[in-house]
């Protein structure tokens, strides 16, 4: 499976424009490509204003499919040049594939923590092990399921962990994890292995849009 991610960052003064049109450009995505779309607004981790969307798509076939649905879709071409002036830049795209999941498997939720790290090409095998024990371990200490994602777009070599969850407590019950020894250990076991870039990894939050 793979998820397909865009980040649309506002120019200063127009988030209050941006975030009502990537609303509308979800709506629009989902009716026009056939696939369930979600709209996001960045919490923390971003430049304020940075909106999102996402989709999963069960493979290439899937993805190049409905994206051929959309190119031809009056609707959304004059959606998208609408959003001329109030995007920053154009929007940044990523396309990541699911290697693992740990937990119960879910669709979006209320809240959702994307965490990113790029594998240092000598340690390959031993990261990609790494990043999916250390997604068992959270979840076995918190309970909350992670997907655990390699790049296929985009930045590439790229380890991206998402977790989602419904509640601001549970948020904690997710931070509450910088405390626990096992995980502690097992960070610090990366870093003495090298298994990662050094500074490539950040975490941004996201909140789903109505």
């Amino acid at each position: 499976m793979f998820i397909s991610a865009s980040e649309l960052t506002a120019n200063p003064g127009k988030s209050s424009h941006l975030g009502p049109l990537v609303a509308q450009m979800r709506d629009v995505l989902t009716t026009d490509s056939g696939k369930e779309w979600t709209a996001w607004a960045a919490v923390t981790g971003r430049p304020y204003g940075t909106f999102g969307l996402s989709v999963r798509f069960d493979d290439y076939a899937d993805m190049i499919g409905a994206q051929m649905k959309v190119a031809v879709s009056t609707q959304w071409t004059a959606l998208a040049s609408s959003a001329e002036g109030v995007l920053a830049h154009p929007a940044t795209t990523a396309l990541s594939e699911v290697v693992a999941v740990t937990g119960e498997p879910a669709g979006p939720r209320q809240f959702t923590a994307v965490t990113r790290a790029v594998v240092d090409r000598s340690a390959m095998m031993d990261a990609l092990a790494w990043s999916t024990e250390i997604a068992e371990y959270a979840t076995g200490v918190t309970g909350i399921g992670t997907a655990v994602c390699t790049s296929a777009a985009g930045r590439m070599f790229e380890v991206i962990w998402i977790s989602g969850v419904d509640t601001p407590e549970e948020l904690d019950r997710m931070n509450s994890l910088g405390g626990d020894a096992g995980y502690l250990e097992r960070l610090a076991a990366a870093g003495a292995n090298q298994l990662f870039e050094q500074g490539s990894s950040e975490r941004m939050l996201l909140s789903k849009m109505a």
